[in-house]
């Protein structure tokens, strides 16, 4: 969406996140049902519905962003007058370091022993401490951009640094709980 800027790719584009968000909802729904029907350790049940939780609050982080991008071109139709090619990149960057920590997490959730869950862990941390140094660099620039740019545009950018930001410690946190979970039923 970002590479695409204009209203009615982000219309189209928003459309289809929206079914996936529903999708994602539904799927959350069911693995929660699963959770809870089997018989499964308290302390480990509470933990797996944190880590549904987790995951469908980044799915729903995705779907803000769609939103957020579609909304800020319905107010400037002029897409290129606003865009900051910089922070653009910063942002795609990050977004990318957010998709391959959601392939770790994936890689970690299908590992077959202890070794290579805490190599994708530590992998998905990296990617996660990469993302906070893009946001921070971005985050310099918007305030040095800021006292010629219009609000909207400030809020805009800023919102999408901390959501996807929010993404990649998303990731993080779901490895570490796996992890824990994993930890724990295997002593």
């Amino acid at each position: 969406m970002l590479k695409e800027f204009n209203l009615e790719t982000l219309t189209i584009e928003n459309k289809n996140m929206a079914e996936l968000e529903k999708r994602a909802d539904v799927l959350s729904f069911g693995v929660r049902r699963d959770i809870t029907d089997g018989a499964v350790n308290p302390t480990v049940l509470d933990n797996l519905l944190e880590c549904v939780e987790v995951a469908d609050s980044a799915v729903d982080k995705y779907h803000y962003l769609a939103r957020e991008l579609t909304r800020i071109a319905r107010v400037e139709p002029n897409e290129s007058r606003n865009r900051i090619p910089s922070l653009d990149s910063a942002l795609l960057n990050m977004l990318d370091l957010a998709d391959a920590s959601f392939a770790k997490v994936l890689k970690l959730l299908k590992a077959e022993d202890m070794d290579e869950m805490k190599q994708e862990r530590i992998e998905i941390e990296h990617l996660e401490e990469r993302g906070d140094e893009i946001k921070d660099d971005a985050f310099d620039e918007l305030y040095r951009l800021a006292p010629a740019m219009h609000y909207l545009n400030f809020m805009h950018y800023s919102e999408i640094l901390y959501t996807i930001d929010d993404i990649l410690d998303a990731c993080e946190d779901l490895s570490d709980m796996v992890v824990g979970i994993i930890t724990s039923i295997s002593k």
